[in-house]
């Protein structure tokens, strides 16, 4: 037997060698691999019988190395050896792929021997079960098609005036299609082989013929089915339709797909045809219509917030300049500009929160005290849910803080009041509390991805409806709702979950039909102080550089212009990227810096700086957009500009991102 030894401890190498080499019964050839590189390069030049792999080696560590192993020799028997003792570790290396795990310091030669005969063994009987499988998958399409050219052939059978004694076989695997006969004339009917997890109870579905039906037909179907199946026998034809059958508390969709033949010798009508499982079909279309509608909400969304951004970028900067411009405002028109900083400022960051759900915009996170954030979500949920909903908050002023974005986390924490709202049509009582706690190594282990630390921890509690165990493990699967149609995208807690789990964080829920839900939110809490602002005095000099400001707004360019002369910027104004190109070639000594528009007609930005780079190659070119999007932002680097200002922006945004970066 050829064993491949992964291991890179010399002194474990020569003792596996001595134990397998005194082994009775049994010849090993050995060879030693330090490295999992070098167990590679073996595993190309030679075959191996099996493998002993330990976890802990020079180029690779854990089940990285198991994984990397397996993908260069999927059919290779892999043996784990390992110092620790870790239950959970034995578990995770057999879910991935090994065949056995054993510990290197209670080694025994009988069972290192043993263990390398099962591995073989065991690897052996899953290659040869896969094989099984990939015929016996062969066989079934092969059955499919026969199935489908016996149904086509059925209506010539039937003018033959053959009686069909077989029935057709299901093919049960992935098409899920079986054969059906029911009798038109008499309450009989004989469905073979049903469609799995389907039951086939006789029912008297039908009561417009006073016979039973083969599927318990959802209610909101019955009539149309019926309907059909009336027109298509009056017609002499066989019934072709979908409908939903109840399955327990969950719903199927069938297809079926028939003939209506007459037995001479019974003068009766039998209906004989095929049936499909089409669930996931169906599911799958809803997602797609779901994902069209929301791609068109993103591209209706982006060209609003572009058209926006445009318009608050210059009532940003206008009204930071009034102050400077007019020195003896008083308080009162000083506050009134206050409140429209403020305006513009709330829909700029509305916007960034729309962009943030259709195209993933990242927003900005500083150190936020979670008590400020959940005293406004109080005082929204007790101005916008019904009188018979009791909001009750027990949130402490000392809890930690922690580092997010508030708009994100003010989404979560709404989404979650709104869905308990849902959850209780019938009044309740609603609580949000929220404490500090570090979680130990062993309390982390209890959660899907926690790590040990302090976190703030955020509970929203309903006394609502409940959330029964087969929908529990899907809340938060993309598309999935419970509401009815049209009423929900089922994107709401999938996002939630997103924006906790991007700032590192996690969710837990526990809910029981008829008593309520909670979910909490875990966030990370942070003791590092918010990163100290940039004060203005070096960056308030322009030093007389060119500026060239390139936006096919003209307010925009107004604006920013302002804004740069009163700094001591000389700039030039472009309105398109051609008009940039011909300012360039007349200016090339003297513009350093150009402040550009990526979305432009004619001439966009990312068509204008290679042009533009061509004529002057050290030329800073800094991106602007009212698309703040990720991939517009990584777009924008690629292409060669050296900083991305996102509208609208401040005069503070401005003069830093004016100043060269170091």
């Amino acid at each position: 037997m050829r064993v491949l030894l992964i291991e890179d401890d010399l002194a474990e190498a020569r003792f596996l060698q001595e134990v397998l080499k005194g082994a009775p019964r049994s010849r090993f050839q050995l060879s030693h691999a330090k490295r999992l590189g070098e167990a590679i390069a073996w595993l190309r030049q030679d075959g191996f019988d099996v493998a002993l792999l330990d976890l802990t080696l020079p180029d690779s560590s854990g089940l990285d190395s198991l994984d990397v192993l397996l993908q260069e020799a999927p059919s290779l028997p892999v043996v784990v050896l390992t110092n620790t003792n870790d239950d959970a570790l034995a578990v995770a290396a057999v879910r991935h792929g090994a065949q056995d795990y054993l510990m290197k310091r209670s080694l025994q030669q009988e069972v290192l021997v043993r263990s390398l005969f099962y591995a073989i063994e065991r690897q052996r009987a899953e290659d040869a079960l896969r094989n099984a499988n990939e015929i016996l998958e062969d066989r079934v399409q092969a059955r499919t098609a026969e199935l489908e050219a016996a149904n086509r052939n059925l209506r010539q059978e039937i003018e033959q005036r053959q009686r069909i004694q077989e029935r057709l076989t299901l093919a049960q695997n992935a098409a899920s299609i079986g054969t059906f006969e029911w009798c038109v004339d008499a309450p009989d009917r004989d469905p073979s082989n049903p469609v799995a997890d389907v039951p086939w109870p006789i029912a008297d579905m039908m009561a417009s013929f006073s016979d039973s039906w083969p599927w318990p037909i959802h209610p909101d179907d019955t009539e149309r089915v019926t309907q059909e199946l009336r027109r298509a026998l009056q017609q002499g034809q066989g019934l072709k339709t979908e409908f939903r059958i109840l399955v327990g508390d969950r719903v199927h969709w069938l297809t079926i797909n028939s003939s209506l033949i007459c037995d001479v010798e019974t003068h009766s009508e039998r209906l004989l045809g095929i049936h499909m499982d089409i669930t996931d079909k169906k599911q799958l279309e809803a997602q797609f219509l779901r994902s069209q509608r929301l791609e068109s909400l993103g591209t209706l969304a982006g060209g609003i917030a572009h058209d926006l951004n445009n318009i608050l970028t210059p009532i940003l900067l206008v009204v930071q300049l009034l102050p400077l411009k007019l020195k003896n405002m008083d308080s009162w028109i000083l506050g009134k500009l206050d409140i429209l900083e403020a305006s513009a400022q709330r829909g700029a960051d509305l916007v960034k929160q729309i962009l943030a759900f259709t195209r993933g915009v990242e927003g900005k996170r500083f150190a936020l005290q979670v008590h400020h954030l959940l005293a406004d979500i109080r005082k929204l949920v007790q101005q916008t849910l019904p009188r018979s909903i009791d909001v009750y908050a027990d949130v402490p002023d000392s809890l930690w803080p922690v580092w997010g974005d508030a708009t994100q986390l003010h989404q979560v924490f709404m989404n979650l009041c709104v869905n308990a709202r849902d959850a209780m049509p019938a009044g309740g009582t609603l609580h949000i509390t929220a404490e500090n706690l570090t979680l130990d190594h062993d309390s982390a282990q209890r959660h899907f991805q926690a790590q040990p630390g302090p976190y703030v921890i955020v509970t929203v509690a309903d006394t609502g409806t409940g959330i029964g165990p087969a929908v529990l493990n899907q809340i938060f699967d993309p598309f999935f709702t419970t509401k009815a149609l049209g009423q929900g995208t089922g994107l709401g807690l999938s996002a939630v979950l997103g924006i906790v789990e991007s700032h590192g964080g996690f969710i837990d829920v526990q809910s029981q039909v008829g008593q309520g839900s909670q979910f909490q939110v875990y966030l990370p809490a942070t003791f590092e102080p918010n990163p100290a602002a940039v004060t203005l005095p070096n960056l308030l000099d322009g030093s007389q550089s060119t500026v060239l400001v390139v936006d096919d707004e003209p307010a925009v360019c107004a604006a920013v212009r302002t804004v740069l002369e009163l700094h001591n910027y000389r700039v030039m104004v472009a309105h398109g990227g051609q008009d940039a190109i011909a300012l360039l070639s007349e200016h090339v000594d003297t513009i350093h810096t150009v402040l550009m528009d990526l979305m432009m007609p004619t001439m966009d930005g990312f068509a204008t700086i290679p042009l533009l780079k061509r004529l002057n190659p050290d030329l800073r070119v800094v991106a602007m957009s009212g698309l703040n999007s990720v991939d517009a932002v990584a777009k924008a680097e690629q292409q060669g500009f050296q900083g991305f200002l996102p509208k609208p922006f401040t005069r503070q945004d401005l003069l830093q991102r004016m100043q060269p970066v170091d």
